[in-house]
C-alpha cells in the first residue's frame, strides 16, 4: 500500500506545481467576489406505507448549504452541509448536520482531448451520481436507482481526477446537459476513495478505485445520445480483524438521450457486495452476496415553454443470498410536475416497491415536493 500512495501524492504534488505555473493573484480584485453560496431544499409532504407501517408527515428530505470560493485562479474550495433528519437511534427527530463535500479543487490546463481536467482532494464527489443526477434532473423526489438499491452514495473521502472530453458544444445544448458534461466526446472521472460515503469512518485498511468513461459516439447526428461504463473495485467497509472484509465489485453500462422535450436513460448494473460491507452471506461475513439489475427512466416535457413535466421510472433489482434471504425488488413511480422558475419545481408522484419475499409487505408512497433553490 505503502508504494502506491507515495505514487498517489508525488503524483498530486506535480500535478499542482503545473497547475500554478505562471499563473498570479489579482491584487484588485476583492476576496468576497470569489465567493458563492447557494441553497437546496426538498419540503415534502408524503404519505404511504413501510414495511407495513402506515406513515403520513410534512418532511423536510434535504436541506444543503453550499459556500464555494475561488481561492487562486487554478484552485478552487468548496464545503456542502446536509442537514437531513434522523429517523433511528436514541436521536430519532432530530435534524442532523453533517459535510457533504468539503475539498480543494485543483483546475488544470487543457490538454489535447482533456477539456477542463481537474482534481478534487477530501470529501469529494464519487464518479458516478453527479453524472447521472445532471440529466435525471429529478433527485428531490429521492435518490437514483444504484443509491437506491443500496449499492453506494455520492460522496466519499479521497480524491477524484475528472475531465470533460473534447470540445465545448453549443450553448443551448450545454444548458440542457449539465455545463459540466455538454462535451463533443464525452468525460471521464478516476477515483480513490476510503470506500465509507461521506457519513461512515474507515474501518480497514482498503481503499476503493472507482472509474467512469461517458462517450457521444455520433455528436454530429445525435448530440443528446451517449453511452457510459463505470467500475468500482474495493472491499466493504467492515474490520479486517479475524479475516478479509467482504469483496465489493460494481459493473455498469449506462445509455442515454436528451433532447429539449425528451430525456430518456437505460442501465444496467452487476457486481457483488455493497459500499458499507453488509451484503455478506450469515454464516460468513466475508463471503460478499452478489446482485444484478436494471432501470429505466423518462422524461417529457409539456406545454408551449415546457413547464409542466412527466416522468416514469422502473426498476428491477435482484439480490439473493445463498441462505434463501431474498432481497429482490420492483420499483415502479409515476410523477408530474411544474417549474415554478429557476429550477424550482413543484411535482406530485407516486412509488411501490414489491418485493419478491412473499412475506415482507408492499411499500408505497403518495409524495408532493417542492423543490427550493437559491
Amino acid at each position: 500500500m505503502k508504494p502506491l500512495w507515495i505514487t498517489v501524492c508525488l503524483l498530486l504534488t506535480c500535478g499542482v506545481v503545473m497547475a500554478s505555473e505562471g499563473e498570479g493573484e489579482s491584487e484588485t480584485e476583492n476576496w468576497y467576489d470569489r465567493i458563492g453560496f447557494n441553497g437546496l431544499f426538498y419540503l415534502t409532504y408524503e404519505d404511504g406505507e413501510l414495511g407495513g407501517d402506515s406513515y403520513s408527515r410534512f418532511f423536510v428530505t434535504r436541506a444543503y448549504l453550499t459556500a464555494e470560493a475561488e481561492i487562486l485562479p487554478f484552485l478552487d474550495g468548496r464545503i456542502t452541509l446536509d442537514t437531513a433528519q434522523d429517523l433511528e437511534g436514541q436521536g430519532r427527530g432530530d435534524m442532523e448536520v453533517r459535510l457533504k463535500y468539503a475539498f480543494a479543487k485543483f483546475r488544470f490546463k487543457d490538454y489535447g482531448l482533456f477539456n477542463d481536467p481537474n482534481l478534487e482532494a477530501g470529501i469529494v464527489h464519487m464518479v458516478w451520481l453527479d453524472f447521472e443526477e445532471h440529466i435525471n434532473l429529478y433527485r428531490m423526489r429521492g435518490p437514483m436507482f444504484m443509491e437506491r438499491s443500496g449499492i453506494f452514495n455520492s460522496a466519499d473521502f479521497g480524491l477524484t481526477f475528472a475531465s470533460s472530453l473534447g470540445p465545448d458544444l453549443d450553448e443551448a445544448f450545454r444548458s440542457l446537459a449539465g455545463n459540466k458534461y455538454g462535451t463533443r466526446n464525452g468525460s471521464l472521472a478516476v477515483g480513490v476513495y476510503n470506500g465509507t460515503g461521506y457519513h461512515g469512518d474507515e474501518r480497514n485498511v482498503n481503499k476503493t478505485v472507482e472509474v467512469r468513461l461517458t462517450w457521444r459516439p455520433i455528436p454530429d447526428l445525435l448530440k443528446g445520445f451517449q453511452v457510459a461504463g463505470m467500475i468500482i473495485h474495493g472491499e466493504g467497509n467492515q474490520p479486517d480483524e479475524g479475516g478479509e472484509p467482504p469483496m465489493w465489485k460494481t459493473y455498469t453500462a449506462f445509455t442515454s438521450y436528451q433532447a429539449p422535450r425528451v430525456t430518456l436513460t437505460g442501465q444496467y448494473v452487476r457486481g457483488e457486495g455493497n459500499q458499507r460491507g453488509t451484503w455478506v452471506e450469515p454464516d460468513d461475513p466475508s463471503q460478499a452476496i452478489p446482485y444484478t439489475g436494471y432501470s429505466f427512466f423518462g422524461e417529457a416535457k409539456l406545454g408551449s415553454r415546457k413547464k409542466w413535466r412527466v416522468i416514469a421510472n422502473y426498476d428491477w433489482f435482484e439480490r439473493v443470498a445463498d441462505s434463501g434471504n431474498d432481497s429482490s425488488f420492483t420499483y415502479l413511480e409515476a410523477a408530474i410536475g411544474y417549474d415554478l422558475g429557476k429550477s424550482n419545481i413543484l411535482m406530485l408522484d407516486f412509488d411501490r416497491r414489491a418485493w419478491r419475499d412473499p412475506l415482507r409487505p408492499t411499500d408505497y408512497r403518495v409524495q408532493a415536493v417542492l423543490q427550493l433553490m437559491f
